[in-house]
């Protein structure tokens, strides 16, 4: 569950607008999704939303449309599964939150650190996480 979700049941309408404004600003306004999106994110168990915003017109050049994909993913496998299937399962579910996001439009993908892991906040080496790790030019990812 999301904090805005939370936000929203707890904070009466008049008094969220505020602390929306001062959290973050001007408010982006909700855009609808595609069905295909719709239905690839239900099948593979994540949520989607899109949402848009107004920028500044700029002097320099024209509009232009960006859309950006921030994902962030979840464990799959159990921690105790072999360190090669839970690699795999991350990297195909996050492989159906890119396909969702190819099917909006998404030019830009930001994906989380150390995407490919179950989770990544070791205080020191310690196996199996490390196997996790890949050479940054001919690692699997």
């Amino acid at each position: 569950e999301s904090i805005d979700k939370i936000f929203a049941e707890h904070i009466p309408a008049d008094q969220l607008k505020h602390v929306q404004r001062v959290l973050y600003g001007d408010m982006p306004s909700p855009m609808a999704l595609k069905d295909s999106t719709v239905a690839l994110a239900k099948e593979n168990t994540f949520e989607v939303a899109s949402w848009k915003f107004k920028s500044h017109a700029e002097q320099t050049r024209a509009a232009r449309l960006v859309r950006v994909g921030l994902i962030q993913n979840t464990i799959v496998k159990e921690t105790t599964a072999p360190v090669v299937e839970q690699y795999e399962a991350i990297r195909d579910k996050v492989g159906k939150i890119i396909d969702a996001a190819a099917l909006e439009g998404v030019n830009v993908i930001c994906l989380q650190e150390a995407w490919t892991c179950p989770f990544f906040f070791c205080t020191r080496e310690k196996y199996p996480w490390v196997e996790f790790a890949e050479d940054p030019e001919s690692g699997p990812s």
